[in-house]
């Protein structure tokens, strides 16, 4: 449990170290800014799967290796869950109103109704507070750590076949 919590911390602070300079920069917007942080997410699960199985003489299981991946990736999203609650509630409050600006504008560019436009921004506002958007961090990055986990655990899966090995 220790060392998912330590990598999954490591990979909290490298989430939030990325939407910081990403913020920074004003690449808030960019669409391959996602991409960075999903290859982020692989390789610290890749790199923590890794290390397990180092440190259990060389072994480990498929399910062994995804479990720790999903308990690293369930730990960053936790701290990343809470930065942003931060940063949307203390950083930059005016961001969300922005966002939720723009989804109106893009309704409205594409057509929509404006009782559907209205309807559908009550429901945006809603799930638009920092509260709401940092349950979806946690099971957003969640979920992306068990994908990610599906094919690191298969690719680092090693299984120990020796003799002594079925009466531990």
């Amino acid at each position: 449990m220790k060392h998912v919590m330590n990598w999954g911390a490591i990979l909290g602070f490298v989430l939030i170290a990325l939407s910081l300079a990403f913020y920074l920069m004003g690449l808030t917007e960019a669409s391959w800014v996602q991409w960075i942080s999903y290859a982020a997410i692989g390789a610290v699960i890749y790199v923590a799967t890794k290390a397990r199985r180092d440190n259990a003489n060389g072994f480990i299981s498929y399910g062994q290796g995804l479990g720790t991946g999903v308990g690293v990736a369930f730990f960053a999203s936790i701290l990343v869950a809470f930065y942003t609650f931060v940063f949307f509630n203390y950083i930059d409050a005016d961001m969300l109103e922005e966002m939720i600006l723009r989804v109106e504008d893009q309704m409205y560019d594409q057509g929509t109704p404006a009782d559907q436009v209205e309807i559908a921004m009550q429901y945006t506002r809603k799930f638009m507070a920092p509260g709401p958007m940092a349950a979806m961090v946690v099971l957003t990055y969640t979920i992306i750590g068990f994908i990610i986990s599906l094919i690191t655990s298969a690719i680092l899966k090693k299984e120990d076949t020796s003799f002594d090995s079925n009466f531990k």
